[in-house]
């Protein structure tokens, strides 16, 4: 089985026809600004660094990642992005009962398969707010690993910390390792249960340097945990699964303060701009999002559902991601990045013309 997401620009040029440079991934929630002028520089002047071995432990990069989030490097591993830790948490913890938090990355329950876990879902309310009483009563149910993106992916939507810390809490006593999935947090890194680890040793936070730092194709991920989850993991872990470029790259990349700052106004900016515009398509509804993407309702008045229209665009050059694969969702929401302002006009006008037709 082959899980669905986006960003497939290759797979959409050679099925429509398109060149590649013509198409507009609003699929993929990557950084509008690109990547930081650091990690081109790092990466031009560091060419020759693939004639080795990648350091093992990616030394400067832990050593970065800690001094960015001021946590210890024993409580920091890094992957080849955070999907490799989805795929080994399950296979290092052995889970027997699992329960993801839906609408939710199709990937955890991959993992949770291989690994031949019992797999349950919470469903979030009709707002896709995560209901914390409820959620801490499901806790009882003798589960071994819960999952929570937060921000929530596709919603968007974000779970307080201190909310969060109340799950957390209840998982630690029933004996459940809680993955809390930061892929988006960035956004919003005060919300970041990454200080978190120390108070509750049940607690793992994935993160990934894919959507903010925009640098999906150097594969850099990590987790941060207490020290006995790290070093459980790190005995089971292969070597060399983050390359030399991406290592040096990621480590430049987290000392660029402007585009860090840059990235957050920007964002928040044309989120606004772009949520703005969808909901005066009649027919459209956006639900506020701490990151950057916007979640899309289209009702019954579009005349076309999510993967029709996501079709109807993909044949213009536009790719959108259909949520109709998210465990728990119809064929009536979308995913769309927030892109520059030129790109977020186009989306708008391109819909538009569409549905008019």
């Amino acid at each position: 089985m082959k899980n669905e997401h986006g960003g497939n620009v290759s797979e959409v040029s050679r099925r429509c026809g398109i060149d590649e440079d013509r198409i507009i991934d609003f699929s993929a929630n990557i950084n509008p600004l690109g990547y930081s002028p650091a990690v081109r520089e790092t990466i031009v002047k560091e060419t020759d660094s693939v004639l080795n071995y990648p350091d093992d432990d990616s030394f400067d990069l832990v050593s970065g990642l800690s001094e960015y989030h001021g946590i210890g490097r024993d409580n920091i591993l890094v992957g080849n992005g955070s999907t490799e830790f989805i795929y080994w948490i399950p296979i290092v913890f052995k889970p027997r009962k699992a329960l993801i938090v839906t609408p939710a990355f199709s990937e955890y329950e991959m993992g949770l398969r291989i690994a031949g876990s019992e797999i349950s879902h919470f469903q979030t309310e009709s707002d896709f707010s995560v209901s914390i009483d409820r959620l801490c009563l499901r806790m009882r149910e003798k589960f071994d690993i819960f999952y929570l993106c937060n921000p929530a992916n596709p919603t968007g939507v974000l779970t307080p910390k201190d909310e969060l810390c109340r799950v957390i809490a209840c998982a630690q006593e029933a004996n459940i390792l809680a993955v809390i999935d930061e892929a988006f947090i960035d956004f919003v890194e005060e919300e970041s249960l990454k200080k978190e680890i120390f108070r509750f040793p049940n607690l793992m936070v994935m993160r990934s340097m894919t959507k903010f730092f925009g640098i999906p194709g150097l594969r850099i991920g990590y987790v941060m945990a207490g020290v006995s989850c790290i070093a459980k993991i790190m005995e089971n872990k292969p070597p060399w699964t983050v390359s030399s470029l991406g290592q040096r790259a990621a480590a430049k990349a987290l000392c660029d303060g402007d585009y860090i700052k840059d990235t957050r106004k920007y964002v928040t900016t044309e989120r606004g701009f772009l949520r703005n515009a969808l909901d005066e398509i009649p027919g459209f509804k956006t639900y506020e999002s701490a990151a950057n993407f916007v979640f899309v309702f289209m009702d019954s008045r579009i005349g076309l559902n999510s993967t029709e229209l996501r079709d109807r665009l993909a044949k213009e050059g536009i790719l959108v991601r259909d949520c109709s694969t998210f465990h728990g969702l119809g064929n009536r929401y979308l995913r769309i990045a927030v892109k520059r302002r030129e790109q977020n006009i186009i989306i708008i006008e391109k819909m538009k013309e569409i549905l008019k037709n």
